[in-house]
């Protein structure tokens, strides 16, 4: 039934205080979750890594801690920071549309540049797979900030118009200028001006896993109602955000660094004593959050992106708060898929119970050697025991008066050697953990004496290892790297105000792009070429280029068939390069985008003939536009001019100083000498 009358007014967003108090809640539950199920976990999985004692140790006998976990953990970080960061063609965008094929190269372009160039890309990536292949969850922010460009300019005996062409420039570049002028004669100025340009700046950041926050029942991150980090912020920083000293001071400051991050940070200790109101160092606690909350009284959930302080306790001040359209710009990464859960398995879980078997085995191992080595004696009561007490090999055993040495005063205990077994049984968890890992030590070049050292043998052992590490690699790409790239890609767009200017990767000039052109979202390929060793992928690249050989003699010779291009070729030798170690492959090889131009050029356009009508206007507009530059062009020379001329002044000026005062200084000297003074 339709009705009449006066449209209800619309409901009153949701109040600070509710939303803050909803968003406590909703991070005690997360951060609870944290310390019940994963934070154990992680300082255990550390504890491992550094080959901390087990606390069953006992003295006099071998303490010993294997490094199973830490040995998984490093033998594959090299090749999955290869993988992902030795080259800027991991990630690929495409067209969605007809028409976004160039927008699609430009992002692929400029998207690695921001991330590995602008960013501290290496050290990001870097901590995001190490934390995940130890502690299971890791987790990268990507966000924008506020940054401010400044360059003071010096300037001396410039004229009025001068400085009004500085000014005019600026501002077109909406820049904004401070000047500290002086009038030093008449139409002439010197001091400083500074220039300031405002932008916002793409930041990309790792987050530690224990400041990681989501909705504990969630199984998808971009499902969870709830998804955030912390971060430790100091009084000064929140001024930087806006917010007031009073407003600061009422955020109580109860909560200390995290076990974790102590123990991360050994000798490191909480700096709370630094908590009295006013202190501009005191210690707070900053929130980004994603929450899915009904802000207008619909009924239905809006997702907010939320920025808070407080000081751990319930009270907090909103900093920002955004109805948020598209993912959350947190990308969370695990090595090992769980289905249905957002946190997976990590390399702690696949080898803990290796390396305390294997610290085990070797413990009895060493104390075994020790006692096989200097076995015990049994003696009888005709033996000095002091001789025997700290003795080191190679020093006489005393005997009491009156024993002789061939009467069996002393028999030595023969201990059975165990070193067969003991190396057999690590032998076998070597096995398991490789097994388990794919980390094995053909692909780490460990192996001595392989009984089977066939080319074909040794490649069928190394890819049956490497397809755990690809899947490793793979589940990175899928899921944390790819979301890392198209965060990246949005935060561009909303930073863009116009066509920016960088330096590619293939070097050669400035390139450009407009991300304020670019369409809202673009699909995403990210290309994974398995994380085996160097030579193996040589080798196949070898293959290609041989096979390539062969379908180019098919083709009569000519680099353009039906079968293989140039472009193809130039893939391949610039995939080459890359997998060599050679960041810039255009030093050694075109790239394929400039083999491709050069090989098939674009037939120049048809044109309708203009009418006489945009004829005219045309000539009208370039009379506009040559009178505007003429005009421009004139008052740059004056401009220039007037430089010229005011230096001139001065280097004039100078010399007659220079010479007034050698002429004082002769003078000077010539009465000196007519009075009889020394000169």
């Amino acid at each position: 039934m339709l009705t009449t009358g006066t449209p209800a007014s619309r409901p009153e967003r949701l109040a600070d205080e509710d939303l803050i108090a909803l968003l406590r809640k909703e991070e005690e539950a997360a951060s609870g979750y944290q310390d019940a199920a994963l934070s154990a976990i992680r300082e255990e999985a550390l504890a491992y890594y550094d080959r901390q004692p087990y606390g069953d140790e006992q003295e006099g006998a071998s303490s010993i801690v294997t490094s199973e976990f830490a040995d998984v953990v490093e033998s594959l970080m090299p090749g999955l920071m290869r993988v992902f960061t030795g080259s800027d063609d991991l990630a690929r965008f495409a067209p969605t549309a007809p028409g976004q094929e160039k927008w699609a190269k430009e992002a692929s372009e400029y998207v690695p540049h921001v991330l590995m160039r602008e960013n501290d890309g290496f050290r990001v990536i870097s901590s995001l797979l190490k934390d995940a292949l130890m502690y299971r969850l890791s987790g990268v922010t990507v966000d924008l900030e506020d940054v401010e460009d400044k360059r003071s300019v010096p300037v001396q005996n410039l004229t009025q118009d001068a400085i009004d062409l500085i000014v005019t420039e600026a501002q077109a570049q909406g820049a904004e200028l401070t000047m500290e002028l002086v009038e030093l004669e008449e139409g002439l100025f010197s001091g400083n001006i500074t220039i300031v340009h405002k932008r916002k700046r793409v930041v990309v950041d790792s987050i530690a896993p224990e400041d990681i926050r989501f909705s504990p029942a969630a199984r998808d991150e971009d499902k969870a109602s709830f998804l955030g980090f912390i971060k430790r912020v100091t009084s000064s920083d929140l001024v930087k955000l806006g917010l007031t000293q009073e407003e600061i001071d009422d955020l109580s400051a109860d909560k200390g660094l995290s076990d974790e991050a102590a123990q991360r940070n050994e000798g490191v200790l909480d700096d709370a004593a630094r908590s009295g109101d006013g202190d501009s160092e005191r210690p707070l606690w900053l929130v980004v959050a994603y929450i899915r909350a009904d802000d207008d009284g619909d009924g239905i959930s809006e997702r907010l992106r939320v920025v808070y302080a407080h000081g751990g306790s319930t009270a907090g001040r909103i900093v920002e708060r955004v109805e948020w359209s598209g993912p959350a710009s947190i990308a969370l990464a695990t090595p090992i898929l769980m289905p249905h859960t957002i946190v997976g398995r990590s390399l702690f879980d696949q080898t803990q119970d290796l390396q305390q078997l294997g610290s085990v085995l070797t413990r009895g191992l060493l104390d075994n050697l020790y006692i096989v080595n200097r076995p015990r004696p049994v003696i009888s009561d005709q033996v000095n025991l002091d001789s025997l007490i700290d003795w080191v090999p190679g020093s006489p055993i005393r005997l009491k008066a009156g024993a002789r040495p061939g009467d069996n005063h002393i028999a030595w205990l023969q201990v059975p050697n165990v070193t067969g077994a003991a190396l057999s049984a690590l032998e076998h968890l070597a096995t398991v953990r490789e097994n388990r890992t794919g980390v094995s030590r053909y692909n780490q070049g460990l192996d001595a004496e392989s009984l089977n050292k066939t080319l074909g043998g040794l490649d069928r052992i190394m890819s049956a290892a490497s397809q755990r590490q690809d899947l490793i690699a793979r589940t990175f790409a899928e899921t944390a790297i790819k979301r890392l790239y198209r965060l990246i890609y949005r935060a561009i767009k909303r930073a863009a105000t116009g066509p920016v200017a960088y330096w590619p990767r293939t070097g050669g000039a400035f390139a450009s792009c407009d991300p304020s052109q670019w369409p809202d979202d673009m699909d995403l390929s990210v290309d994974v070429a398995g994380i085996g060793n160097r030579e193996q992928a040589i080798g196949h690249l070898a293959l290609v280029g041989s096979l390539q050989e062969k379908l180019i003699a098919l083709q009569g010779g000519k680099a353009e068939g039906p079968y293989v291009t140039a472009e193809n070729i130039a893939n391949g030798a610039q995939k080459l390069t890359e997998i060599l170690g050679y960041k810039t492959p255009g030093l050694f090889f075109q790239s394929a985008d400039k083999v491709a131009n050069r090989a098939l050029p674009a037939p120049p356009p048809a044109q309708a003939a203009p009418s006489p009508e945009l004829i005219t206007a045309q000539a009208q507009i370039e009379i506009l536009r040559e009178g505007a530059a003429a005009d421009m062009q004139i008052k740059r020379e004056k401009a220039q001019a007037d430089i010229a001329i005011a230096e001139f002044k001065a280097r004039q000026w100078a010399e007659i100083e220079r010479f007034k005062a050698g002429l004082k200084a002769g003078l000077q000297a010539t009465v000196d000498q007519n009075r009889g003074l020394p000169s």
